[in-house]
């Protein structure tokens, strides 16, 4: 029992010291960024199955049109683009707005549905692995990273 003027002070508190706080930082940044590349990686390969798409569609009763190509092509440019500014602290934002419009294709060819829920799951399963090991902050907060 502690007097009541006294404070309780618990002499198992580790004091982390200057070397030691650096280098969890050198490594919550490592972290940041080795996470921030594989969520370029998904985006990448986004693109690729978004240039994959017009060869699906095409033998559908629709059939392939130039707007169709134009757009899916627009968007295989729009992802790649995103994927380079992911080190931006809104990169990772735009991404994660992108994986809706990655699920929005499934209307023009219903498999893909389910290639963006793969890859939608892939996306957030690396957020949530960025926010575990390099301290980023949950919910939507992890989205923007200064």
């Amino acid at each position: 029992m502690t007097q009541p003027d006294q404070p309780d002070i618990s002499f198992d508190a580790v004091v982390e010291t200057e070397d030691e706080r650096l280098d969890r930082e050198w490594r919550q940044n490592k972290a940041n960024r080795a996470c921030r590349g594989a969520l370029a990686a998904v985006l990448t390969l986004e693109a690729f199955v978004m240039l994959l798409v017009p060869r699906a569609i095409a033998q559908t009763s629709t059939g392939l049109t130039t707007t169709k190509t134009l757009i899916l092509v627009g968007f295989a440019v729009v992802l790649i683009f995103i994927g380079a500014m992911l080190r931006r602290p809104w990169g990772i934002a735009v991404g994660s707005a992108l994986q809706i419009l990655v699920l929005l294709t499934g209307f023009w060819e219903p498999t893909l549905f389910i290639v963006a829920a793969c890859f939608i799951g892939i996306w957030l399963y690396l957020l949530n692995l960025r926010s575990q090991l390099a301290g980023t902050p949950g919910g939507v907060r992890m989205l923007y990273s200064p």
